[in-house]
């Protein structure tokens, strides 16, 4: 018989993970047409740091 597995079961990994994962979706005004757009990243939060500034930097280093 086939093993039954759960949805936990599927979202364990094998060893930890050294970070989380977080979807930021901020909007930025184009310069040449002067509309809004947004953008969409996938960013890795180290485990310790302190999650606001992480993605706080990420949209300050996508403003340069």
């Amino acid at each position: 018989m086939a093993k039954k597995q759960t949805f936990t079961d599927k979202g364990k990994k094998a060893g930890s993970s050294d970070f989380k994962s977080a979807k930021l979706i901020f909007s930025v005004k184009s310069e040449k047409t002067n509309a809004w757009k947004f953008i969409e990243k996938n960013v890795r939060i180290p485990n310790g740091e302190n999650e606001q500034t992480v993605l706080a930097k990420v949209v300050s280093d996508y403003a340069k």
